[in-house]
């Protein structure tokens, strides 16, 4: 009897082991997302990778790690699949109806990725602009001016100074001469009004010309300006027509939909962004600012910029199975914050580049 009795207290020793051992045994996804986490040398790398090691260390949990796809592991977290997410993922309303969050560990915000200007294009670019149906415009209607003025100043002086100003097409060109001359500032002194009406329209064409030059050379210049500032597009409401790419159900996904960007392609991986950019198949890419500089950093060619804009901050938490227990969520949290408020973290962070975004 005190045999059955032994053994019966040694299972129940080996259930409660097991049954503790099955509560800190988690099941945990990740999706490579560098610089933020990785695998290298068998061994996830990057800031996630950091926190959540030490958080299982100080707690003893047992992690079995599972690699997946950003839309596979929210799904694999929201029907229980997995446990836990290593992924900067960010907080969303969407997601927060489905799946739970840790406390938040990291700020970031959305950019925008474009294709290098060569300097061909820029060189196409400029004399575009400089060439416009506004320039061919104004250049129509100074040479309508001047062909006025040179006329008037041949009438007045066809008779009067024949030396200078003859009868004829000869004599309508002198004039005309005369007139661009005098516009230019050229002054070569070759011909001159000597009567009095051809000196009469001399004075006004002079300070009408004047007049004519400046007005001219602030509407090329501010032209120029204006088309090398829409060249930037530095601002994302520049793109509102713009075809642009992003990642499925991605926080940046969420923001261009509640603001109105229609010409959107979705795309699964984040991986394809590039590639999207690189066939010119969209005009830019637009997704989390601290994962484009990542893939720009990597991009040996050269081919990419990262504009200086953000818009849309979001926060990054791990993902959590909405059924996880509430003490080891608790337990999470705790080590979370004492993580990321200490010096440590913003060495790691600084290692990664991430201290700004």
């Amino acid at each position: 009897m005190r045999i059955n009795f032994s053994i019966l207290v040694l299972f129940f020793v080996l259930f409660c082991q097991e049954f503790a051992y099955a509560q800190d045994s988690l099941k945990v996804g990740y999706v490579n997302s560098a610089p933020f986490i990785f695998k290298e040398n068998n061994r996830l790398q990057g800031p996630i990778s950091w926190l959540w090691y030490n958080i299982a260390e100080e707690n003893n949990y047992h992690c079995e790690y599972v690699q997946m796809n950003s839309k596979e592991l929210v799904n694999s977290l929201k029907n229980g699949e997995v446990d836990l997410a290593l992924y900067p993922m960010s907080i969303t309303s969407s997601r927060a109806k489905e799946i739970d969050f840790s406390v938040p560990f990291y700020l970031a915000h959305s950019g925008i990725v474009t294709n290098k200007s060569s300097s061909w294009k820029s060189t196409l670019l400029f004399i575009k602009s400089f060439f416009s149906l506004n320039f061919f415009r104004a250049l129509g209607s100074l040479f309508l001016i001047l062909m006025v003025f040179g006329f008037l100043t041949w009438r007045f002086e066809r008779k009067g100074n024949a030396e200078e100003f003859g009868d004829g097409l000869k004599g309508l060109w002198s004039g005309f001469w005369w007139a661009a001359v005098t516009m230019t500032t050229v002054g070569y002194g070759d011909k001159s009004p000597k009567t009095t009406g051809g000196r009469a329209i001399a004075l006004v064409w002079m300070f009408t010309a004047i007049i004519i030059i400046s007005g001219l050379t602030a509407s090329i210049a501010s032209s120029l300006t204006v088309t090398e500032l829409e060249s930037r597009t530095n601002n994302i409401n520049n793109f509102k027509k713009k075809k642009l790419a992003t990642v499925n159900l991605s926080s940046t996904d969420d923001w261009l939909k509640d603001n109105f960007y229609n010409n959107v392609i979705l795309l699964d991986k984040q991986d394809d962004l590039l590639s999207k950019l690189r066939g010119d198949e969209v005009d830019a890419v637009v997704f989390d600012l601290p994962l484009l500089k990542n893939m720009v950093k990597n991009d040996t060619l050269n081919e990419y910029e990262v504009l200086p804009y953000k818009f849309n901050p979001q926060y990054y938490a791990l993902g959590m199975n909405p059924v996880l227990d509430d003490n080891l969520l608790k337990d999470i949290n705790t080590s979370l914050l004492e993580l990321t408020e200490g010096l440590e973290w913003k060495v790691v962070l600084a290692e990664y580049n991430l201290n700004t975004n």
